[in-house]
Parts: C-alpha cells; sequence; structure tokens
C-alpha cells in the first residue's frame, strides 16, 4: 500500500488545505483592525453626542442655578472633546472614501469637530458668567454685569464665525446623507449658523448696552402697543403706546397715551409715505395712528409713530418697539400673576382674553368715553406687567425665554435711531417680517391680514397657510403659490349680543366681517394670478414693495366661514434660491403653515 509523506503535493486532494499568503493574512487583519476600530469610534461618537445633547436640555432647563451650569458645561466639554477624537483619527478619514456612506462619515467628523470648538471655545466661556448677577435686582438690571457679559460676548464671537466659516467652506452636501442623518445635520448647521450669527450682532451691540440702559442718562423708548383683535400686517392696531425709560438700568413707563393724545384722523399723511407703500395700503397709513403697523416695514412704522408722538407729546425717545398682548401672556409665565389698578388679576391663561374680549363687554358703550375706558384698561394692563418685568422672580434667566419666544414669533420689532443699534439688528426679524434683501439665504413669502371692518372681530378669527412651488425642478421661470384659508369662527347667534365696538355696523352690517390679505412673492418675483374660492379674482391693489411683487385680496365673511386664497407669483428659475420660509401676521392662534417644493430635499 502507498503511503503518503507530509508533502502536501502528494496528499490525496480531500485533505489538502489551502494556505493564505502572509500579505493576505494582513490584510485580512487591517480590515478587521479598522473595522473594530470604527465601530469602537461610532459607538464612542454616538454616546458623546447623545451625553452632549442630554446635557444641553438639562442645562437649559437649570438655567439660572450656577453650580448646575457648571456641572452640564463641563460634561458637554467632555463630550464634546470625545467626540472629535473618535472621529479624527486617520481610519475614519480613510473610510471616508468608501461609497455609500463616506459622505455620512465625513459630515459626522466636521460636525463632531465644530461642536468641540464651540462647546470649548465659546459655549464654555460663555457659561462661566453668572447671568443671574443680571438681575432685576430691587427693580433695576444691573449695568456693569451687562457691560462684563458684553465683552465676554466679544471674546467668544470670533470663535464661532470661524467655526460656521469653516463648515460653509466644506460644503456638506446634506442631500447626499442617508435619510437618518440628513435632518440632524442640517438642524446643526442651521445651529451653528444662527449662535455665530448672534454673537457677531451681539458683539457689535456690546459698546452700546450700557447706553440703552440709561448708564450715562436716561433712556427712553416709545412701546406700540398692538391691538390683535383688529389685525394689521405687523399685529394689530397700535393705537395705545407707551414712554418705557431705563435710568441706570431701573425700568418704569414714565408716560401713557392713545389715538385719543395724537392727531390722528387726519386729511393728508404726517410725512410723506414710500409711493408702493400707499398703492398697496392707500394713505391710511400715514393719517391714522392705527393703521402705522399696515406696512411690514417695521423702520416705516416706526418713523410715522415718532411723528405722530413728537407733533402733541414732545420727545419721542431713543428707538421704538412694538409689542402686542400675546408677548404679554408670555412674559406672565415669568413673573407671574399681575393686579391692573382697576382690580383685575391678570395670568398667562387670561391676558389675551380680558385684553382683546372681556373688556369690550365691561364698557360696552360706542361713546368716546367707552373708548377710552377700553385704552386705559390696556394701557394700564401693559404697563403692570411692565412693571411685573423689573421684579421676575427669576430674573433674566426666567424671562430671557419667553423673550426668545415672542421675537421668534415676530411680537417684538425694534427700531433704533442709534447707527450702532441699527447695524446690530439690520436683517433680523426686529426689522419686520420680510427682512430679506434677497433670495439667497431665505426664500421668503408674506402673507398679512389687515381688518377693513373697524371693531374687533379678528378676536374670532384664525388662518393656515400653504406653499407650493417648482423652485427646485423648474427649467423655466419657477412658479409660488400662496394659499391662505382664512377662518371666521364667531357664531350666528352671537352678533346681536356683540358690544358696539367689536362690531360697530357703521361700514358694514353687524356681524359681517371685511378683511384684506396682502400677499407678497419672492425678492424679484412677478405676480401671476390669484383666485378666491377656487374662482379667479383680480386683486382690489398690487404693486412692488421691499422689491417683491405683493397684491392685495379684499373680501367679505359670514360668521362661521371659512375662505380660500391662492395667489402665484414667479421668478427667474436662474436665480439662487434658499430654502423656502412662510412670513405671516403673528394672529392670537398659532397659523399652521407647510410647504410642498418637490425636488428640493
Amino acid at each position: 500500500m502507498q503511503r503518503y509523506g507530509n508533502d502536501a503535493a502528494t496528499r490525496p486532494w480531500w485533505k489538502r488545505r489551502p494556505r493564505l499568503k502572509p500579505t493576505l493574512w494582513s490584510a485580512v487583519a487591517v480590515i478587521a483592525f479598522c473595522i473594530v476600530v470604527m465601530g469602537v469610534s461610532a459607538f464612542v461618537a454616538k454616546s458623546s453626542v447623545d451625553s452632549l445633547t442630554a446635557n444641553a436640555r438639562q442645562l437649559a432647563k437649570n438655567f439660572g442655578d450656577q453650580e448646575k451650569v457648571a456641572e452640564h458645561a463641563e460634561n458637554m466639554q467632555s463630550s464634546a472633546r470625545n467626540a472629535h477624537i473618535a472621529t479624527a483619527h486617520p481610519v475614519w478619514r480613510a473610510s471616508e472614501v468608501l461609497p455609500f456612506i463616506g459622505d455620512d462619515l465625513r459630515a459626522v467628523r466636521l460636525l463632531a469637530a465644530a461642536a468641540d470648538e464651540l462647546v470649548n471655545d465659546v459655549a464654555a466661556p460663555l457659561l462661566e458668567f453668572d447671568f443671574s448677577s443680571i438681575g432685576p435686582i430691587d427693580g433695576a438690571l444691573d449695568v456693569d454685569a451687562v457691560a462684563k457679559l458684553g465683552t465676554k460676548v466679544e471674546q467668544v464671537a470670533p470663535a464661532a464665525q470661524e467655526a460656521r466659516i469653516r463648515l460653509i467652506a466644506e460644503n456638506i452636501d446634506t442631500t447626499a446623507l442617508i435619510s437618518p442623518l440628513e435632518g440632524p445635520v442640517n438642524q446643526v448647521l442651521e445651529t451653528v449658523d444662527t449662535a455665530a450669527e448672534m454673537l457677531r450682532r451681539g458683539a457689535i451691540l456690546s459698546p452700546q448696552l450700557p447706553t440703552m440702559l440709561g448708564a450715562d442718562e436716561p433712556r427712553d423708548y416709545l412701546v406700540l402697543v398692538q391691538n390683535t383683535a383688529e389685525m394689521r400686517t405687523l399685529g394689530g392696531n397700535p393705537g395705545n403706546m407707551l414712554m418705557l425709560t431705563f435710568d441706570n438700568g431701573r425700568m418704569s413707563i414714565t408716560q401713557q397715551a392713545s389715538r385719543f393724545d395724537v392727531n390722528t384722523r387726519r386729511d393728508s399723511p404726517i410725512v410723506p409715505l414710500n409711493p408702493w407703500t400707499e398703492a398697496l395700503y392707500t394713505d391710511r397709513v400715514g393719517k391714522f395712528i392705527q393703521d402705522t403697523t399696515m406696512t411690514p416695514d417695521f423702520a416705516q412704522t416706526a418713523h410715522l409713530a415718532r411723528a405722530f408722538w413728537s407733533e402733541t407729546l414732545g420727545d419721542p425717545g431713543a428707538s421704538v418697539l412694538a409689542i402686542d398682548p400675546i408677548l404679554l401672556s408670555h412674559l406672565l409665565k415669568a413673573t407671574g400673576p399681575v393686579e391692573v389698578t382697576s382690580g383685575e388679576t391678570l395670568k398667562p391663561g387670561n391676558v389675551v382674553d380680558q385684553l382683546l374680549s372681556r373688556v369690550y363687554w365691561r364698557f360696552p358703550g360706542g361713546t368716546e368715553e367707552s373708548a377710552r375706558q377700553q385704552d386705559d384698561f390696556f394701557t394700564d394692563s401693559a404697563a403692570a406687567i411692565f412693571n411685573a418685568v423689573t421684579n421676575a422672580d427669576g430674573g433674566i434667566t426666567a424671562l430671557a425665554p419667553q423673550l426668545v419666544k415672542g421675537f421668534q414669533e415676530g411680537r417684538i420689532l425694534y427700531a433704533p435711531t442709534d447707527p450702532t443699534e441699527a447695524k446690530a439688528v439690520a436683517g433680523t426679524r426686529f426689522n419686520g417680517p420680510l427682512f430679506e434683501a434677497n433670495n439667497a439665504e431665505t426664500t421668503a413669502l408674506g402673507v398679512f391680514v389687515n381688518d377693513n371692518t373697524e371693531g374687533k372681530l379678528d378676536y374670532y378669527t384664525d388662518m393656515s397657510v400653504n406653499v407650493t412651488s417648482d423652485v427646485c425642478e423648474a427649467d423655466d421661470d419657477a412658479t409660488f403659490t400662496t394659499s391662505a384659508t382664512y377662518n371666521y369662527n364667531l357664531d350666528a347667534g352671537e352678533v346681536a349680543e356683540l358690544p358696539q365696538y367689536v362690531s360697530t355696523g357703521r361700514y358694514f352690517p353687524k356681524g359681517i366681517k371685511s378683511t384684506n390679505l396682502v400677499f407678497y412673492g419672492p425678492v424679484g418675483s412677478s405676480y401671476v394670478s390669484a383666485k378666491v374660492d377656487g374662482q379667479d379674482f383680480v386683486p382690489q391693489a398690487g404693486t412692488t414693495d421691499l422689491g417683491r411683487a405683493a397684491v392685495l385680496i379684499n373680501f367679505e365673511s359670514e360668521p362661521s366661514s371659512t375662505h380660500t386664497v391662492e395667489v402665484t407669483f414667479s421668478a427667474p428659475a436662474d436665480e439662487d434660491y434658499g430654502p423656502l420660509a412662510i412670513r405671516h401676521t403673528p394672529m392670537i392662534e398659532k397659523v399652521p403653515t407647510k410647504i410642498d417644493a418637490p425636488g428640493c430635499g
């Protein structure tokens, strides 16, 4: 019998074992090592990001408790650094060339590096500052503490701007990312952009902050309190005004006025109007103080308001602010309930109803005396809430979130006369809803409500807005269609009982509501067509305002009725268009919005 030796060549084929060459074994080992490294790195990065997010949320909840803030800030620094280290090594970078997942890995690495930079070089130094030191304490803000915060902002703003510029230069294509990653990456990019921009503007404003708080001499602000039961583009009828004065950080109401104290209902505008403003809204904008907020350009509103005030009441102050009762309800969440001189207690849950409805039932007459009583209650309530702000238990840390919410909703507008302040707020929501000069970063469309009835029937209304566009798919001109569904919710059975001032019946039958909806297209757009309740409609007015095509459509509403108004604009498809955005009048109820733009991601 033949015996087989150890030579593989002499072994039977079924007993032979293939041998891998050393180089192949090395390749397998390297691949296995890389897989392990990437797995561990991804786990560390994911855990670090989760920890960073959790600590950020807790920090927001505990803001004002300096000890807890310091603890959360330290944890955030550690988490951000770990996420950066886990994604910065050569294996991770090499993996970015892989198909399908390379773009995702690159995006994660770049954002982890940006997060590390922002947390350690921006957020941590800012959070070392004790925000509770600002106050208000004993009714005054600490001017020195505010100045120190301003210095901190000046110090960290460059780092935030550098991180922002670096991300822009890296040009992360979010549309190439996997679906679960696209949304979070977009959100982080927007957050970095917003934070850097806010800090940049804060750094500009920083040297002016003590002056704004009356450090050297008292500083006056003319405040327009808009009545959102009678809608205007910017919010409501501004027939009530306050002079807000800061004196070395101490805030007080030094003067109150209403439409009865200025020369409203005049024969000609108090100052010349822009021709496009007059074409769209008529010269009422300059003849009635109540109509100065019809234009979306708050700088023009402020100019008119200052003229009305100075004509009869004296110095209109250094800046003009506009607010509304919904903002006041936000502030009450920080201050707690307040009592008005007439005895009513205002709370977050009842202040809107008290100011925009109940007051007209308490003083229902159609006389000037009743109207003055209504205005007095309105201004007294606003003054009481402002006074409560100076003694809020949580100080600035409790007030800040409510002010930010009001700003985001378009309920705080600001027009300064000081050039430094004007530079700091230029191109922001402080200027009004349509503040962009072009479409590059945001393609904004607007739909604004202006009551045409003479009454307070907007208390019973709400609206939703949808926009559709082919801007990301069009080869020729792009189209932008805004559709507003406007609901008039007053029950017909309540009409007879309405106070005279809510529905005067002077120009329209009692209970009938006349409304002007004003639609704006993107910058550089042209008007195409309009429909009301599905039927073709010719707008009552149209022009170009703020570089945009704009049209006004009037319609009347029966109680418990709905109207849908649709307007289409066009614009060249070869322009640069940022993400679509809908801007609208800040109404009493939240305005649901929806955007449908196929191909835009």
